[in-house]
């Protein structure tokens, strides 16, 4: 009985959050737009306990204490709109690029259910402690409460399949990994709501999409199914998100009482009858003003990724991209034609203009706009986009402090939890981040992380995303690739040794490393294709083919070692 209660003991110690104290930090407070200087908070099983102003006097007893002066203290951000389902690599959509004889989708959906550990990580790192998946399936519902109960792991909110009545073809008879239920009837759309309770869907989406060219008359051919389920699921108390791209959709969706918007409306400037009815209903709306452009960018061959989105997103999706027009050139080629031609082009902006000017209409109105990506979409990575599509709410003319709210309290708004987490507040939810220099500054201070708390846990940023070494050696290639030398490096260790095999030092030091590869940025044609791949243990061994460095494509070895999350050495062999 002794060692029974010593194990139970110290499996409480692992499970129970600490208790953490942030002394003599700067809140800012998103409800009041207020920066409250030199106060301490205090978290207790997975809660705030504790905001008040800072005591000379306070007991520091059972508390881990984190020294905040001079930093700020902010609510964890929100990614509003994700799709776990959906990689954001080149194979995530079969229905826009159709690669499934390459890679069969069932595979693709296997592999990304095999890595919602490392995207939650990644979420994680970058501060992003609440995730919306806004159109999931079965599968991934039951797979969400194992990662809610992880320390490291942000909150999860999720959906079941989307409710539509349209089902591209590539996503049907995929079972309980369906992404879509048909709506056919109006009793049985209700039925579909009801099948979600059961597995706990934290609300319900509508893909409210029309088919027809006749676009109101096909739009309210489908309203009374969006009515039948809204009704039906406010009845169960669930909130509603719809996807509604065009604004008499919108404006349908909205009066029936859809409670959450997640798409910009880019057909045509609204009007201040649209504004005022999103206002009377409270409605929440997430512009998603990236994602689209990112489609184009990747299928366009344009797509450059920034040395962020090479640090922080999983370097087996960038690859895929980077990849491209491989693996099928002749379909890509078509790609690039046809996305690349000028009524295209002309579509595009035209419709990024409008969103852009959308947006700033409704940010001016007082409408509750919240950030999110949508994840998943070809290009679009998670974690690592939700920085890019603040920057381009910022370029749209929302401020800091607007912004700052889209990212942590709107996203609570927009499913109904605001009173449980979202802001700074006693007996909210723990999930804040400790920032180096001030939020309202400078968008860049955001990635400034000192500290995520995370469900009452502090952690480090760098301790979320354990680094595997193929994942190591996939990083250093994509920067390759990508022509960005720093991100190239920054994987190898400080004191990196590159040998000619078997044993011929050739280079020792990152400094000398940089100086060997300035090739790197400077050779734009450059390509390392990746033939094949060995892992053993801290070793991997990869066959690659480089061209742009001559008119002759050079074939190699390179023989990677992994110490302590960086590579060590690297062997090539011609």
């Amino acid at each position: 009985m002794r060692y029974l209660s010593i194990f139970v003991l110290l499996w409480i110690c692992q499970v129970s959050p600490a208790q953490v104290l942030v002394r003599n930090v700067t809140v800012v407070d998103v409800e009041k737009k207020k920066l409250l200087a030199g106060y301490d908070v205090i978290t207790a099983d997975g809660r705030i306990a504790v905001v008040e102003k800072t005591k000379k006097d306070r007991s520091t007893d059972g508390l881990s204490v984190i020294d905040g002066t001079g930093k700020f203290l902010v609510p964890g951000f929100t990614d509003a709109h994700v799709h776990f389902f959906q990689s954001g690599g080149l194979y995530a959509r079969p229905d826009v690029i159709d690669l499934r004889k390459y890679r069969p989708f069932d595979e693709q959906l296997k592999w990304v259910h095999q890595h919602m550990d490392d995207f939650l990580r990644r979420y994680s790192s970058c501060g992003i402690t609440s995730v919306i998946d806004v159109g999931s399936s079965y599968h991934f519902l039951s797979q969400r409460d194992s990662f809610n109960r992880k320390n490291d792991a942000p909150l999860i909110r999720m959906t079941g399949p989307l409710l539509t009545t349209y089902v591209p073809g590539p996503y049907k008879e995929l079972g309980n990994e369906s992404p879509f239920a048909m709506m056919l009837s109006e009793d049985g759309v209700r039925k579909s709501v009801r099948d979600q309770i059961p597995l706990h869907a934290d609300f319900i989406k509508i893909w409210y999409i029309v088919t027809d060219p006749d676009l109101e008359k096909g739009a309210r051919k489908n309203l009374p199914l969006v009515k039948a389920a809204i009704d039906e699921a406010h009845k169960h108390n669930l909130q509603v998100a719809v996807h509604a791209t065009q604004r008499i959709t919108a404006q349908l969706a909205v009066e029936a009482g859809a409670d959450f918007l997640v798409h910009s409306i880019d057909d045509e400037v609204i009007s201040k009858d649209f504004i005022q009815l999103l206002l009377k209903n409270k409605t929440v709306l997430c512009p998603t003003l990236v994602v689209m452009g990112n489609y184009s960018k990747v299928l366009g061959h344009e797509y450059h990724f920034s040395t962020y989105e090479l640090e922080k997103a999983n370097p087996a999706t960038v690859a895929t991209v980077l990849d491209y027009p491989q693996p099928d050139t002749a379909l890509a080629a078509n790609y690039i034609k046809s996305i690349q031609g000028p009524m295209q082009m002309a579509r595009e902006k035209k419709a990024d203009s409008i969103m852009q000017v959308n947006l700033k209409l409704l940010v001016d109105a007082g409408v509750v706009i919240a950030a999110g990506t949508d994840a998943g979409n070809i290009g679009t990575q998670h974690a690592s986009s939700f920085f890019l599509e603040l920057e381009a709410m910022q370029a749209a003319g929302m401020n800091n402090w607007q912004l700052l709210e889209a990212a942590t309290i709107n996203g609570a708004k927009a499913i109904g939890e605001e009173n449980d987490w979202g802001s700074i507040a006693k007996n909210k939810l723990a999930n804040m981040l400790i920032l180096d220099a001030s939020p309202l500054e400078d968008l860049a201070n955001w990635q400034k992380i000192d500290w995520v708390i995370n469900k009452g846990y502090a952690f480090p940023p760098s301790s979320f995303v354990k680094n595997k070494p193929e994942m190591l050696a996939q990083e250093q290639l994509n920067a390759y690739n990508a022509h960005n030398l720093e991100a190239f490096l920054a994987p190898y260790a400080d004191d990196v040794e590159i040998y000619q095999f078997p044993n011929t030092l050739q280079i020792k030091g990152k400094d000398a490393m940089r100086k060997a590869y300035q090739f790197v940025a400077q050779s734009k044609g450059l390509y390392c294709r990746l033939v094949n791949r060995i892992i053993s243990g801290n070793m991997v061994i990869d066959q690659e083919e480089v061209r742009g460095l001559g008119p002759d494509t050079l074939k190699g070895i390179a023989i990677y070692y992994i110490e302590n999350g960086k590579i060590s050495k690297v062997y090539f062999k011609p």
